[in-house]
């Protein structure tokens, strides 16, 4: 059976876009919000009948909550580039925790850049 797991979260974090001609290219802050879907088969559960451990999300918080992302990620943080940039920072933490799931889960983010006022968001993954 195929499970699908769904969560959010909110980060406030700073940003600037490099090489960006407008009123972005200077430092601002958004709260993004995030969402996440973890999928796979239950015959990856762990021992606790788990398939991804939420607690990954509050991992993710803490290295990009309050802070300038221009110095956490190690790509010019535009919304798109963003979204990739968690898709792989779960992808690669899924796969170092449980070398049971490396290839089993499929992520899909959508990154929302601004929770309030606004319905634009980027999405990746491996699902639709």
């Amino acid at each position: 059976m195929i499970l699908t797991l769904h969560t959010e979260t909110v980060i406030d974090s700073a940003h600037k876009l490099e090489g960006y001609k407008g009123i972005c290219s200077q430092p601002h802050g958004h709260s993004w919000l995030v969402e996440l879907w973890f999928r796979g088969s239950n015959q990856y559960l762990d021992e606790v009948g788990i398939l991804v451990d939420f607690g990954i999300v509050k991992e993710l918080k803490e290295v990009l909550d309050h802070k300038f992302l221009n110095d956490v990620v190690d790509v010019n943080p535009t919304a798109e580039n963003l979204s990739v940039w968690v898709y792989d920072w779960l992808h690669n933490r899924i796969n170092d925790e449980n070398q049971k799931l490396k290839q089993r889960v499929e992520i899909k983010v959508r990154l929302y850049e601004t929770v309030v006022g606004k319905k634009t968001y980027c999405e990746c993954g491996d699902f639709k």
